[in-house]
């Protein structure tokens, strides 16, 4: 049992009892279906609150039966509120934060927790990010974009500049309550938007020179890095032919390659196995999304099905993670 976990959730219950009493401002209430307690968002999206989802200890028997011997615990993603006023964007944060860091101090030997700040106020944000630091989180997760405002956008320029001095690993996890068009229909907005928005994220840190700025940020693109691995050819096909493109940053895109990681989630061995065959076992991390059903069961045998030789199997099992996280 010696693999790390890079995306999974959990809802602290700090979090459901601040929610219960202020989740007015969040457009966020607690609902009953059938005995067990949901968040209603936007009242659009459900999402349960019972279970190992609130219940650290409750995942511990799982972990173990996986052979997961560490969590880098993250909220669940609508928490993370990017279109809520900056007060409230802020105290969420906080009282996130909080809770997670007591975990860690309760059980350090299970959980390695990532904060969450308040995006839509980027000093706000680096200063909750130095805060977390402080308290011993290990990373932060953030969202792909702040309702129309990309990441490469300059007012955020002082949170990267935090995120790099602080050696706080970025993970990117996208969440839209309330997806339009095709989107809302048949999940999609779960099965193709999420891949769309952190794609397009990562090609607005290339090309927007995020990443040229700092160049000891590290980034983790949840969902085997969206749709990034299909756009890198076409990247760097575009700084090749584009003036636009080639005017940006000074070198091609699939340079950048190497201050991302994905985690494992894709659904498909063989596409799984495709991703680590071109971009390298240094790249990636055990990923879950437990206790969600949309994450995968076994994290740990979709890294073994693959056959890599130990070195390799070694690195996405745990050894990229630990680096990630700074765990030494």
């Amino acid at each position: 049992m010696n693999a790390i976990d890079m995306h999974n959730h959990l809802v602290a219950p700090e979090v459901i009892d601040f929610l219960a009493r202020e989740g007015k401002h969040y457009a966020t209430r607690i609902v009953e279906r059938d005995g067990r307690r949901f968040f209603l968002i936007q009242e659009k999206a459900m999402r349960p609150m019972d279970g190992p989802i609130s219940d650290a200890a409750a995942r511990i028997a799982d972990m173990e039966r996986e052979g997961i011997a560490l969590q880098a615990i993250s909220c669940v993603p609508f928490l993370m509120y990017p279109d809520v006023a900056n007060d409230p964007g802020l105290a969420i944060a906080q009282v996130n934060n909080d809770a997670m860091a007591a975990l860690a101090q309760s059980d350090a030997r299970h959980f390695a927790p990532l904060a969450s700040v308040p995006l839509q106020n980027p000093a706000a944000a680096a200063r909750e990010l130095e805060r977390a630091a402080k308290l011993g989180l290990r990373g932060v997760e953030i969202p792909p974009k702040v309702g129309e405002r990309q990441l490469d956008e300059p007012d955020f320029e002082v949170f990267w500049a935090a995120a790099e001095a602080l050696e706080m690993a970025v993970c990117v996890h996208p969440f839209e309550a309330a997806p339009a068009g095709a989107l809302s229909r048949y999940f999609l907005g779960n099965l193709v938007g999420n891949l769309y928005d952190t794609g397009l994220a990562a090609a607005l840190l290339i090309y927007g020179g995020v990443l040229e700025r700092h160049p000891k940020l590290k980034v983790v693109l949840y969902h085997a890095g969206g749709a990034l691995p299909a756009l890198l050819g076409r990247l760097d096909m575009g700084y090749r032919l584009v003036a636009e493109c080639k005017q940006a940053i000074p070198r091609a895109p699939s340079t950048y390659l190497p201050q991302f990681h994905f985690d494992i989630i894709a659904h498909s061995r063989p596409m799984l196995g495709h991703l680590v065959s071109n971009y390298g076992a240094g790249r990636f991390v055990v990923g879950s999304d437990y206790p969600l059903a949309a994450g995968l069961a076994h994290p740990v045998e979709e890294v073994k099905a693959l056959e890599l030789d130990a070195e390799s199997e070694a690195k996405i099992l745990s050894g990229n993670a630990r680096a990630i996280l700074r765990l030494g």
